[in-house]
């Protein structure tokens, strides 16, 4: 792994990081507060699913693997190549299914789901997080 590979790898965990802190104060907002916050957790899964993606891309990229093209692939490549566990590899995706719909507005947003994935995604990103560091440090 070069060591610009190593760089972008940090600097996207950095955020992923940083996202799941500004994430954090919300887990302890009632659903009333929630609710009106809701824009905000919104952004911030959209942001850890993408962020998510973008370092398994490039740590599958460092390590001279073909370049998934849909989050689906993404950790279904990091799954097969990287050992990331199948439970993680699977509540992933649909994590970045949930984004999709949030993005792309294929459906009616559920803000009842939306506030009730900030505990969720807290612990699955952490859970990332940590398999992240243990390859890339």
């Amino acid at each position: 792994m070069t060591s610009e590979h190593r760089e972008v790898m940090h600097r996207k965990y950095r955020m992923l990081l940083q996202f799941l802190e500004d994430l954090r104060p919300y887990a302890a907002l009632d659903r009333a507060a929630r609710r009106k916050e809701h824009y905000a957790i919104e952004r911030l899964l959209q942001l850890l699913c993408e962020s998510s993606a973008d370092l398994g891309l490039q740590m599958l990229k460092a390590r001279g693997r073909h370049l998934a093209a849909s989050y689906r692939e993404i950790f279904s490549a990091l799954r097969a190549h990287l050992e990331l566990p199948e439970e993680l590899s699977d509540r992933l995706m649909d994590a970045c299914a949930m984004r999709n719909v949030l993005t792309h507005l294929y459906d009616a947003i559920d803000h009842e789901r939306v506030i009730d994935a900030v505990e969720p995604a807290l612990e699955l990103y952490e859970q990332y997080a940590e398999w992240v560091a243990a390859r890339i440090t």
